[in-house]
């Protein structure tokens, strides 16, 4: 995720460095104790902790509930609008933008048929079946075909926009 996170945000925001820090209860277990060494040590940077939407282990968490945890956390605290990453990457724009620049044919019905709900859809697991949608016809590595797709959400993009009021305004 940090990579995808540093390529859409690399050019815009070329001051700001995601890291990885493992799964949810890893975050939670230590980011008091890491924010606290390396606020001591960079006193000038700010960190944020940036969370996906499945921090309830899997289950849905809704906006009432995800506002309710930034309400009752630090203001370093952020969590994502959507489910996951995959929720922007998977967006059906995204798609097309990546099926047009690669001269794919995008499936939008099949799409339209399997995402209900691009923002709180449990989408990650699916991803075989979006790159059957962009009818891409040999092996690809997830992880490569997901950094690609973020070079595809640029500033202009409302995936873009939601990102950054998400995770720099706190919204």
């Amino acid at each position: 995720d940090a990579r995808v996170f540093n390529t859409i945000f690399g050019s815009t925001h070329p001051e700001t460095l995601f890291v990885s820090s493992g799964g949810n209860t890893e975050l939670d277990q230590r980011s008091d104790v890491a924010i606290s060494i390396l606020s001591k040590v960079f006193p000038t940077v700010e960190i944020l902790i940036l969370k996906d939407r499945d921090m309830g282990s899997g289950k849905p968490i809704t906006e009432s509930d995800r506002q309710l945890y930034l309400s009752n956390n630090p203001q370093n605290h952020r969590v994502l609008n959507r489910f996951e990453i995959e929720n922007y990457l998977f967006d059906k724009r995204t798609l097309l933008s990546y099926c047009t620049e690669k001269g794919l044919d995008f499936d939008e019905l099949a799409y339209n048929n399997h995402v209900q709900d691009i923002a709180n859809q449990n989408i990650k697991d699916d991803i075989n079946r979006i790159r059957n949608f962009c009818g891409i016809k040999g092996s690809i590595n997830a992880e490569t075909f997901k950094l690609e797709l973020s070079r595809h959400i640029g500033r202009d993009t409302p995936v873009y926009n939601e990102l950054e009021r998400c995770i720099f305004e706190r919204a």
